[in-house]
């Protein structure tokens, strides 16, 4: 007799086949923005405007890319080389969200991939710790431990500058099209890799769920930084103040745009200046 839907899989091999590529390139794609991000955290290590500031990039810096080397691993079971994937990918293999292609020149630009970004990230993961793919529970716990810190500081910083009109006019330059980018980055409701993991219980919701979720935990800190990107609707849940705009929208690379990494971050990224020196 077949196994029942719901049967777990236990490993890599265990996944069906339509669903295999899926879960790779959604594994790839965490491990790919959770590893620039803490490249962005850590371009503001000394630039930061405080002592305090500078500390927590350091550390979130680290949490990212911990996380994105226990991403990559996991790849390794689905036929990847780690090696290869963390070192010698060209920029148009990444599957970055576009708010990473370039470093924020300012510190309301990292405000916005702190607040937002990186909380996106951490709700896809949080739907994964249920997942069917049963290899993902205890890593994904030990994820979001860590990320709980992540977003006490993004909303820390967005109620701190949401204090004075100068500096809710400061995070709105760079808020309004992050909010974009990660109303986006959960992917189209019309089908796509996250409705089709959903479908299949490797994830617990599906994109518009997601999404909502999103909205839910960073929308009234948000709102209270005097932003006009969230409001709280009649049944007292929050909801985006902006329609989602998908006139670009790669729903393969999960991204806007045909931009790519630019070329000084991905010589970091991959560690070009320090290949030589390389033991795994």
């Amino acid at each position: 007799m077949s196994a029942p839907e719901t049967a777990g899989f236990r490993t890599a091999d265990d996944v069906p086949e339509e669903v295999r590529d899926d879960l790779s390139a959604l594994l790839l794609s965490l491990a790919d923005n959770k590893r620039l991000l803490g490249m962005r955290y850590s371009e503001w290590l000394l630039g930061a405007p405080t002592l305090e500031a500078g500390i927590a990039c350091s550390a979130m810096a680290q949490d990212e890319w911990g996380h994105s080397r226990i991403l990559y691993a996991m790849l390794k079971d689905f036929g990847e080389d780690p090696g290869r994937l963390e070192h010698e990918r060209e920029a148009a293999e990444y599957l970055n969200c576009e708010l990473l292609d370039d470093p924020p020149q300012t510190w309301t630009g990292l405000v916005a991939l702190n607040a937002l970004l990186d909380t996106a990230l951490s709700v896809q993961i949080e739907s994964l710790k249920d997942s069917r793919f049963e290899p993902l529970h205890y890593k994904v716990r030990k994820v979001l431990e860590e990320e709980r810190f992540h977003f006490e500081h993004g909303r820390g910083w967005l109620a701190r500058m949401g204090q004075t009109p100068a500096g809710t006019t400061a995070l709105a330059g760079a808020m309004s099209p992050a909010w974009q980018s990660c109303l986006r980055w959960f992917g189209s409701p019309e089908g796509g890799l996250i409705t089709r993991l959903h479908a299949a219980g490797v994830s617990d919701a599906g994109p518009d769920e997601l999404r909502a979720r999103w909205i839910q935990r960073i929308g009234p800190a948000v709102a209270g930084a005097g932003l006009d990107l969230a409001e709280q609707l009649e049944d007292g849940a929050w909801g985006s103040a902006v329609e989602v705009d998908w006139s670009d929208w790669d729903s393969a690379r999960r991204r806007s745009g045909a931009g790519v990494l630019n070329a000084e971050t991905l010589a970091g990224v991959r560690g070009d200046k320090n290949r030589t020196m390389l033991m795994d």
